[in-house]
């Protein structure tokens, strides 16, 4: 038992502090630049940021070429997506607070791992990529939905857009990551976009040998995405166990709060658009203000609770 611990224990260090740990030796050689024409002493040009040593090409440029474009170069794309598995909250933390240089980009990083999924699922389910042209049966949200599903990397960016906003402004006062930016916010949800994505693998998978589609099946594997993402905002953010679970159960029904009242709008456009003008009267007057209330509750509720939170650790603070 005191084994087990004391390996828990290294494994939680390493979460916390793994790419802290990555060193490098500096170069005290002084080095010309050929992009530049720059003398410096170092292993980057201080000027234009080019490599030392970077000479004539070789079959070792070509082999380096290749790997880096599917990411398994310097910057390594499984040691990243490791990461994102095992320490996705301190993974996030450590990019945006500027240690990117080990780290995989992540808007590249989620259109290959897409890219793979995509290319997976069309092995194991060819019927599913079958389109159709009945444009009087299939309207146009259920085209989009099933356009989603066929692109994985825009359908978890998508849904993962709409949680931007309410985690910038319900995180806000969080211990570790506190008042971070829109920007960052984005690059936060690509993040979780792509570790959607990788766990999508296993139900594709599993998916192949199951006979129909049962809805347990979908809801066990939303509630493994919905503890995944917890655990990133979890370790991210710094809350506790129930503070990090109340505000992103806000910030998810502001999320598909969002989405509804962006779904109502463009329903009004098209009852607009063919003069059905009692029914976009009760679209607007009716269900939307409805929609509205239903954001505004958790986004007031949870800004009135981390205001009152923020005066009193500053209190606590002074005192």
């Amino acid at each position: 038992m005191g084994k087990i611990k004391t390996n828990r224990q290294h494994f939680r260090q390493w979460q916390r502090d793994s790419l802290r740990h990555v060193t490098s030796t500096p170069s005290n050689d002084t080095h010309h630049c050929h992009c530049c024409e720059n003398d410096y002493t170092g292993n980057y040009c201080p000027t234009c940021g080019q490599r030392a040593g970077a000479k004539h090409l070789t079959w070792n440029s070509v082999r380096s070429g290749i790997m880096d474009v599917w990411g398994v170069g310097s910057r390594s794309l499984p040691y990243t997506l490791l990461q994102l598995l095992l320490r996705p909250g301190y993974l996030i933390a450590d990019y945006i607070n500027g240690r990117r240089q080990v780290s995989f980009p992540p808007v590249k990083m989620l259109v290959i791992v897409a890219l793979f999924v995509f290319l997976l699922n069309s092995l194991i389910n060819p019927d599913d990529f079958t389109t159709t042209n009945d444009n009087t049966e299939l309207r146009l949200y259920f085209r989009f939905l099933n356009w989603l599903s066929h692109h994985y990397d825009w359908a978890a960016m998508f849904f993962c857009s709409f949680l931007i906003i309410p985690t910038h402004l319900i995180f806000r006062h969080s211990p570790c990551c506190s008042h971070h930016t829109l920007p960052e916010g984005f690059f936060i949800q690509v993040f979780n976009a792509t570790q959607i994505i990788i766990i999508t693998i296993l139900p594709v998978v599993i998916g192949a040998f199951m006979k129909g589609d049962p809805d347990w099946y979908y809801i066990v594997w939303g509630i493994i995405i919905l503890l995944f993402i917890y655990r990133s905002y979890l370790q991210l953010f710094g809350y506790g166990y129930w503070g990090t679970l109340w505000r992103l159960a806000m910030v998810l029904v502001a999320g598909f709060m969002t989405f509804d009242i962006i779904l109502i709008l463009a329903f009004s456009a098209n009852v607009a658009f063919n003069h059905d003008w009692m029914r976009l009267k009760h679209l607007l007057l009716v269900i939307l203000p409805k929609y509205l209330l239903l954001l505004a509750v958790p986004m007031l509720l949870s800004a009135w609770i981390n205001n009152r939170h923020a005066k009193d650790k500053n209190t606590h603070d002074q005192q």
